[in-house]
C-alpha cells in the first residue's frame, strides 16, 4: 500500500493529527512530537496519548505509516560537548514521546561538524544514534539526506554509507530521501528517478529505506540549497514523482509531502495515490 500523505499540524493537540491527516484523504502521514523549535517543552499528557492512538485506529493508520520527525535544534555531529550533550537530552525525549504514541520510527537529520572535523562529525553523529538506540528499545531512527550546505552530514550516499558503517545498532537505522535535498545535492531526479533509486538499492538495500519526503525543489540541481516546491511546480517535475511512487520498494513506507502551498495537499495526494 502506499503510505502518502502531509506533515500535519500538532496545534492545539497531537492527538489530532491523525484526524487532520484523514481529512486530506492521507493514506500516512508525519508530524513533529513537539515544536520543533523549542529545547523543552510539557511531556504529552496521557489523555493525549489515549486520543491519539484512538484517532489513529479511527482513521485507519498503523505505525508503518507515520513518520516523526526531530527537532531542528538536534546536531548530533556537533564537536561542542554542551550542545552535543544537549542535542542527546532533546533527542532521547523526542524518541521516547515517539515510542509513548505507538509509533517506531523518528527521522533525524545527521547534523554539521566545523570545517576540518568531517569525521569526528561522522563518529559523533553515529555515537548519538548509537545511545539513543541503546536507550529506547523498539525505536527506528531514519536519517534524512541533506542538500549538503556548509558543513551538514548526509548530502551523498556515500556519506550516508560512512554515518551507518560507523554506528553499531545497524539494524536499527535506515534512511529517508528527500527528493528536494537529493536534487539539490547533486542526484538528478528530475531526468531520471529510477536510477537514482536502483543506486540506493543497490548499495543499502530495499529494507534501508525508510522513508520519503516527496518534495519538488525551487533551485537547480546540485545548487546544495533546500528549498521545497510544490509537487510538479519545481524543478524536478510531476512525471518524477509518479515514477517514484510506482516503484514496488516504496510501498508500505511513509510517503511525506513537505511542499510548501497546504492548499494543494489534496491535490498532491491523489495525484500520487492514482498513479
Amino acid at each position: 500500500m502506499l503510505f502518502v500523505g502531509p506533515h500535519v499540524s500538532i496545534a492545539k493537540d497531537i492527538s489530532l493529527a491523525p484526524v487532520r491527516a484523514h481529512e486530506l484523504g492521507a493514506t500516512g502521514f508525519a508530524l513533529f512530537t513537539k515544536n520543533q523549535r523549542v529545547w523543552s517543552a510539557p511531556p504529552i499528557s496521557e489523555e493525549s496519548i489515549i486520543s491519539f492512538r484512538k484517532n489513529m485506529e479511527e482513521c485507519g493508520f498503523t505505525a508503518k505509516a507515520v513518520l516523526p520527525h526531530a527537532g531542528y535544534l538536534i546536531n548530533p555531529a556537533s564537536p561542542d560537548k554542551d550542545l552535543w550533550e544537549k542535542s542527546l537530552s532533546l533527542f532521547l525525549d523526542e524518541a521516547a514521546r515517539t515510542l509513548a504514541l505507538g509509533l517506531d520510527t523518528i527521522n533525524i537529520h545527521p547534523g554539521a561538524y566545523k570545517e576540518g572535523l568531517g569525521t569526528d562529525g561522522i563518529r559523533r553523529s553515529a555515537m548519538m544514534m548509537d545511545e539513543v538506540l541503546g536507550q529506547m528499545p523498539g525505536l527506528r531512527i531514519a536519517i534524512e539526506n541533506t542538500a549538503g550546505a556548509g558543513t551538514i552530514l548526509g548530502s551523498s550516499f556515500e556519506e550516508l554509507d560512512e554515518l551507518l558503517s560507523a554506528a553499531n545498532e545497524k539494524d536499527r537505522i535506515g534512511f529517508t530521501l528527500d527528493t528536494a535535498h537529493l536534487f539539490g545535492s547533486g542526484y538528478d531526479v528530475a531526468s531520471d528517478p529510477d536510477s537514482i533509486l536502483d543506486s540506493f538499492f543497490s548499495r543499502f538495500g530495499k529494507d534501508k529505506l525508510y522513508g520519503m519526503h516527496l518534495n519538488d525543489s525551487k533551485v537547480p540541481l546540485a545548487s546544495h540549497k533546500d528549498r521545497h516546491e510544490s509537487i510538479g511546480k519545481g524543478l524536478i517535475g510531476k512525471e518524477a514523482f509518479l515514477a517514484i511512487v510506482k516503484r514496488q520498494e516504496v510501498q508500505d513506507i511513509p510517503l511525506v509531502l513537505e511542499t510548501i502551498d497546504e492548499t494543494l495537499w489534496k491535490d498532491e495526494i491523489k495525484m500520487l495515490l492514482s498513479a
